[in-house]
């Protein structure tokens, strides 16, 4: 008789690698719009801004901001420090320094939220415009439609901001669209809108002439992938199969599979046990009945872990 015993996958749930690493990461471009001025371009100034159309304070329109971040020095540094591809991203933040004296009308002030979105199209231009001179040289506001997309698009979360604030660190969403763009080395688009019609604020952009320390920043945190699973030992009790196995994480679920052919396509064996695991580390299956002592034909049996 004999037992084939193979894993074929495992999709870890909870990130278990103790080694982590942060990179920041400044924008390599930036602009914000005007829904009362759709045909010009402020990608030029130093300040960025979000705003709903009727803020407390002043009834200047809404305003828009587009952020890009190159990610391909992140990737070099995780390569680097991990292995090469042998990281996960675990975070990503956006932190904004407040402007809260920006010196000129066209910005809006107030409470209220606002909402960031990734963008699969990161191909808008930065413009030079000013909010003192504007220009038509980058987006504006009524290339909106152009760049934002919602069926591919996603939403990274909603924040709030309040009058008085100096600063926002915005934790942001990891879906898995947003994730494969900064794994992958290049340009990542950020949206800023109001989801509160009376919010409207002002940050430094990537053009202040000040700190650096104050341009917007992406946060970005990747560890080790949590070691993959193994099979230890394997042994018989009477007609039950026990399996030994390491590095199982806690919630994953396991399925142990059967068929008298190892040829069988995968989909096609039969699940014979299913559970969930209640802890990480290792881990012991017993599967009641699970090899035939009476009739000498070969087994063989699967595991695979979700």
């Amino acid at each position: 008789m004999k037992l084939i015993l193979t894993i074929l996958s495992f999709v870890a749930v909870v990130v278990t690698a103790s080694a982590a690493m942060s990179v920041t990461i400044n924008p390599d471009k930036d602009a914000f719009v005007r829904a009362l001025a759709p045909t010009y371009n402020y990608g030029g100034g130093g300040a960025l801004s979000v705003s709903g159309p009727n803020t407390t304070t002043a009834t200047n329109g809404a305003i828009d901001s587009f952020i890009s971040f190159n990610t391909a020095a992140m990737v070099t540094t995780f390569n680097s420090d991990f292995g090469a591809n042998n990281w996960v991203i675990t975070s990503a933040m956006l932190n904004l320094t407040i402007n809260q004296a920006p010196g000129n009308a066209v910005f809006n002030s107030g409470s209220g939220m606002f909402g960031i979105r990734w963008i699969a199209n990161d191909t808008w231009t930065e413009g030079t415009g000013t909010p003192m001179v504007p220009t038509m040289n980058g987006i504006t506001y009524n290339e909106e439609t152009t760049y934002l997309n919602p069926s591919l698009d996603t939403n990274l979360g909603a924040y709030t901001f309040t009058v008085g604030d100096t600063s926002l660190s915005c934790p942001l969403a990891l879906p898995t669209s947003f994730v494969t763009n900064m794994e992958a080395g290049g340009e990542v688009g950020l949206f800023m809108t109001a989801i509160d019609p009376r919010v409207g604020f002002v940050f430094y952009s990537r053009q202040f002439s000040g700190l650096a320390s104050t341009h917007p920043a992406l946060v970005v945190t990747a560890t080790l992938p949590p070691p993959q699973p193994s099979i230890t030992s394997v042994s018989l009790s009477g007609a039950n199969l026990v399996l030994t196995a390491a590095n199982g994480v806690a919630g994953g679920t396991y399925y142990v599979l059967t068929s008298t052919n190892a040829a069988t396509p995968p989909v096609q064996w039969t699940p014979i046990m299913t559970n969930e695991l209640a802890s990480s580390g290792n881990f012991t299956i017993t599967v009641p009945n699970a090899v035939n002592l009476t009739t000498p034909a070969p087994q063989f049996f699967t595991l695979l872990i979700y």
